[in-house]
């Protein structure tokens, strides 16, 4: 039954390109990955699939997380095929591979010479600050709120009388 699944077609890239965003989605990169593939730091070639984003952007997506963006000097090579259809998605071959201290995901064949270098203009958001509920986490070496010098906080002598 193919109630909720979308048609997904076979699409072979012209050039291969890095998805963009990776500094933002890396929650999505590293929850993606196998706890192994993660702790070994290995190239994790495997299926991605192109499909319709917010807007009139396309995601990348991989293991059902959207783990990058496709970069708008990008996007004409799917338009033939995802133009019309808002539903379609085609499956390219792809590595998530580390960079740094980051992971990466390259959208097409493994380049013969190595990944190249990430450029500055694909990460245009900022990562996410790490929370729990929604309380931010503060971590050694973070610098700490003080409060301003007109506000002092109220000791317990001054709340007694």
């Amino acid at each position: 039954m193919h109630l909720f699944r979308r048609n997904t077609q076979p699409f072979r890239l012209v050039e291969g390109f890095e998805a963009a965003e990776g500094r933002a989605l890396q929650r999505s990169i590293t929850a993606a990955l196998l706890t192994s593939e993660r702790a070994d730091g290995q190239d994790v070639p495997d299926l991605l699939q192109i499909g319709h984003g917010s807007g009139d952007r396309l995601v990348v997506i991989w293991r059902n997380l959207v783990v990058g963006l496709v970069p708008p000097e990008c996007v004409k090579q799917f338009d033939q095929v995802l133009a019309d259809k808002p539903r379609a998605v085609v499956a390219v071959r792809g590595v998530v591979h580390l960079s740094g201290d980051l992971w990466r995901v390259w959208v097409g064949d493994l380049p013969g010479g190595g990944f190249p270098e990430s450029t500055a203009h694909l990460d245009t958001l900022p990562a996410p600050e790490d929370k729990v509920l929604g309380i931010p986490i503060r971590r050694k070496g973070d610098r700490v709120p003080v409060w301003p010098a007109e506000v002092s906080p109220v000791t317990d002598d001054e709340s007694a009388g």
